[in-house]
């Protein structure tokens, strides 16, 4: 009788844990579509990430990563499940199955989020640099001023002078007046002064320009 009370516990024991051990089973199975959907989530808001990354991030890899994933997740769910039949085969518990399951849609989930902060890794550090103030000041627009034409007899001339006004001539009539340069490098003038010499052979577009644009 004491020896069949002694088995009886040993026996309670290994129920016991069977059956822990099909719980956990169960568990890290019903786990799988909450993880999927949380990292789905995480991946809609990392997508937000991209926003002003045309030109500058490696897209290519970042797509290529977004779109490797499904068959990654499906991948690991298979070998998971060629897993868990082996050990059902072997006599073994299949609970590792669904860790295997578990830690392989995990790798799976954290290789592309790795692949995807990589393709935005240079607009990061674009950002920085800016951040830090170590890029290069935008070139400035093209500047008209200096001299324009030949400063000879019956020759369209023009200065501009780095304070916004400008002398010339048009070949016959000397004329002062200011320069204004807009956004779109287009330069208006507005003359204030004009002489009224009248000479023959002489182009008028110059003392009837009023603007002109830098290519």
């Amino acid at each position: 009788m004491r020896h069949e009370g002694n088995q009886q516990p040993a026996a309670l024991l290994s129920r016991g844990a069977i059956q822990q051990r099909r719980g956990l089973e169960v568990s890290l199975w019903l786990s799988i579509p909450v993880i999927l959907a949380l990292v789905h989530l995480l991946q809609i808001f990392e997508q937000f990430s991209t926003v002003g990354c045309e030109g500058v991030c490696d897209l290519d890899l970042i797509f290529a990563a977004r779109a490797a994933y499904p068959w990654e997740v499906g991948v690991s769910l298979a070998a998971a499940g060629g897993a868990a039949i082996a050990l059902r085969l072997l006599g073994k518990p299949t609970f590792w199955a669904g860790l295997i399951a578990v830690v392989l849609v995990l790798a799976s989930a954290t290789i592309t989020s790795v692949l995807f902060q990589t393709g935005l890794a240079p607009m990061h550090e674009r950002n920085d640099r800016i951040a830090q103030g170590g890029l290069p000041a935008a070139p400035p627009p093209p500047s008209p001023v200096g001299e324009w034409g030949t400063n000879a007899d019956e020759a369209p001339y023009l200065e501009f002078l780095p304070d916004g006004t400008l002398v010339g001539t048009d070949g016959c009539n000397e004329l002062s007046g200011e320069w204004i340069q807009d956004h779109e490098d287009e330069i208006t003038l507005t003359l204030l002064s004009v002489t009224t010499a009248s000479c023959d052979g002489i182009d008028t577009w110059l003392s009837n320009g009023r603007s002109a644009t830098i290519p």
